[in-house]
Formats: C-alpha cells, sequence, structure tokens
C-alpha cells in the first residue's frame, strides 16, 4: 500500500467531512498553532508548528473549494464508489493513477495568492504517496506536523505500533502535536515497528487557552 499524508489528515476529518466541519476544523488547528505559543521551545518543535500553521491555511484554501477539492480527492485516488481512506480501492487509486501532486497547484494557481505557492509547494511533496516497500517491510511516515490523533491514524495504517514521548511539562489541554519521531521519515522497515514520536502541547504559560482541538 502506497504510504502518504492527505489534507484530510491536516484538518483531522474524514474525507467525508461537510463544508462547515472542514472550516471548523481548519479555524480550530489554526486558533491552537496561532504565533507565540511556541515561544521558547527547540527548533524542531518551531518547525513542525510552522509547518502545521501552514499546512492547515493550505488544507483549507484546498478543501473549502468545492471545485479543488473534488480535483484533490481524484489525484490521490479517492474515489467514493470505491471506499474512502485506507480501503484497497483508495491505496490503488492513489499508488497507481499517475498523478502530479503539483498539478492540483497549476490548476488552482489563479485561485490561490502567488505569496503562498512557493510554501505549499513544498507541503505538497509532503503529502504526495511513497512507493510501497517490499512485502512485510513499511516506509516510515512523515508523521512531523500532524495533531496526535491523525498521526496515530496514519501509522496504524500504514503498520506501525505507536510510542509516544511528551515534550511539555504543564501542557495546555489540547491536541498535541508531533514534532519528532525515530526511525525517521523515508526509512523502510519491518511491518509492525515501533514508531516512537515526541509529541509537544502549548504551555499553560504560554497564553490563554486556545479553543478547538
Amino acid at each position: 500500500m502506497a504510504q502518504h499524508i492527505t489534507l484530510y489528515d491536516v484538518l483531522g476529518v474524514s474525507p467525508g467531512a461537510s463544508a462547515d466541519t472542514l472550516r471548523q476544523a481548519r479555524e480550530d488547528r489554526v486558533r491552537q498553532l496561532r504565533p507565540g505559543l511556541e515561544a521558547g521551545a527547540p527548533s524542531p518543535v518551531v518547525a513542525a508548528v510552522t509547518r502545521a500553521r501552514e499546512a492547515a491555511e493550505f488544507a483549507g484554501l484546498v478543501l473549502g473549494n468545492p471545485e479543488l477539492r473534488l480535483r484533490y480527492d481524484r489525484e490521490i485516488g479517492l474515489h467514493r464508489d470505491r471506499g474512502l481512506r485506507g480501503s484497497p480501492g483508495f491505496a490503488e487509486g492513489a499508488a497507481g493513477n499517475g498523478a502530479d501532486p503539483y498539478e492540483l497547484m497549476r490548476a488552482g494557481a489563479d485561485l490561490l495568492p502567488d505569496a503562498l505557492l512557493v510554501p505549499f509547494a513544498g507541503l505538497l511533496a509532503w503529502t504526495t504517496p511513497c512507493p510501497a516497500p517490499p512485502a512485510r517491510r513499511v516506509t516510515v511516515p512523515d508523521l512531523r506536523g500532524l495533531f496526535y490523533r491523525p498521526g496515530q491514524a496514519v501509522a496504524t495504517m500504514a503498520g506501525f505500533r505507536l510510542a509516544v514521548v511528551r515534550l511539555t511539562a504543564d501542557p495546555m489541554p489540547v491536541e498535541g502535536l508531533v514534532t519528532g519521531q525515530a526511525p525517521a521519515p523515508g526509512a523502510v522497515v519491518r511491518r509492525h515497528s515501533v514508531l516512537t514520536v515526541q509529541v509537544w502541547h502549548p504551555g499553560r504559560g504560554n497564553g490563554s487557552r486556545p479553543g478547538g482541538a
């Protein structure tokens, strides 16, 4: 099965989510990732927060536009008559339809601000399917910049057992963000290996509690 992160994972919603659910999820993510909450954190945390913030914005732009959402679903092989994410039909579509992830960027160039195209091109590369590894082995997905629950779902579907290291001593009561992992993204390991993730929460002293997740 090809392994990849989808924009639905970024927002923590299902592919069948309504427009209102998508909009609320995007607002919740952006609010929880507002600048300043990562102040004083190590550079891997700052990098993951930046990626997550940009990814939430991009996911909202693409999935919030019906035409771009339909095109994106086709690009990743998500066909509602063949099943949603994780089904055999979904995996075959993602691995075998020859989709160019940058085609979505080109198709939506007129709808997205020019200043966003360069950083968002990197996000599209992040969410591109990886080639399927040999039998009984799996490719480690890049979970950095995903919130914990979507990251857990991706890891489980990819065939990993997840172990968690929590980084924040006095966290806000919100969903944590994956900021580091071992083995490294892209490594090919045995199926059912342990994937250890570092999960960061904003500290209680870094401002008022954000709403949402």
